[in-house]
C-alpha cells in the first residue's frame, strides 16, 4: 500500500501535512495515489483540498476537515494573507542581489505547462526572492499562477534542477529540487496562526 504523507497537524478542523515529491495532491482519472485519498483513509473522514503543489514539488499542504473550515482557509489564499515560502535549486549561479520577477503567464492546459506572454495576454504573475546560496533559491509568490516559479524561474534562465519539463537538468531524486518549506494561516476556528518549517531535502 502507499505510504501516506506525513502528519504534521491535526485537530478537528485542519490537516497539515508534508507530502513528498511524486505524490498528487487529489484525484485524477487514472487513479493514482494522492494526498486526499491517502489521508482520508488513514482518518477515516472526508477532505477538502484548499490549494495545491504540483506532482513533483514536494512540501507543506493544509487540508480542511469540514465544510466551515474550507471555507475559512479558501477565503484566505483568494485574499492572499496565506504566507508561503519555498525553496529552489538550480545549476546556474544565483544573482547575489534579491529579486522580484513580475511577467504575464498564459496556461496551455493542453500541452500541461505556463508560458511567459507580452501584455495584455496572460495573467500577472509576481514573486520576490533571494540567493541562500550561489544555487538555492528561497522566493515567495505573490500570485498563484500554474506552474509559476518554475516557469519564472527558467524564463530568468535559472531552471529548476530536476525540471526538464522547463529546460531544468535531470537528477536522481524524485521529482523537481522545489520545496515548499513555510506555510502560515490563520486557524479558520480559532483565528490563532499556525505556521509550519519543514527544510528541504536539498
Amino acid at each position: 500500500m502507499e505510504e501516506g504523507p506525513e502528519i504534521l497537524h491535526l485537530d478537528r478542523h485542519v490537516v497539515v501535512v508534508a507530502k513528498r515529491a511524486g505524490l498528487m495532491v487529489e484525484p485524477d482519472r487514472l487513479g493514482h495515489p494522492n494526498v486526499q485519498e491517502l489521508l482520508e483513509e488513514e482518518l477515516q473522514c472526508n477532505l477538502w483540498v484548499v490549494h495545491r503543489l504540483d506532482r513533483p514539488t514536494s512540501g507543506l499542504l493544509v487540508l480542511a476537515k469540514n465544510k466551515f473550515a474550507c471555507t475559512g482557509l479558501m477565503r484566505q489564499f483568494e485574499e492572499r494573507t496565506v504566507k508561503k515560502r519555498y525553496t529552489f535549486k538550480t545549476t546556474i549561479e544565483l544573482p547575489a542581489d534579491p529579486w522580484n520577477w513580475v511577467d504575464q503567464l498564459e496556461k496551455q492546459p493542453e500541452h500541461f505547462r505556463s508560458v511567459v506572454v507580452e501584455a495584455p495576454a496572460g495573467k500577472r504573475a509576481a514573486l520576490s526572492g533571494h540567493r541562500l546560496d550561489a544555487f538555492r533559491a528561497a522566493v515567495e509568490p505573490q500570485t498563484g499562477r500554474y506552474h509559476q516559479i518554475r516557469i519564472q524561474a527558467s524564463h530568468r534562465g535559472f531552471p529548476i534542477l530536476g525540471d526538464t519539463f522547463y529546460g531544468g537538468q535531470a537528477w536522481d531524486a524524485p521529482g523537481i529540487a522545489l520545496h515548499s518549506g513555510h506555510l502560515a494561516f490563520q486557524h479558520p476556528k480559532t483565528g490563532e496562526l499556525h505556521a509550519f518549517e519543514v527544510p528541504a531535502p536539498f
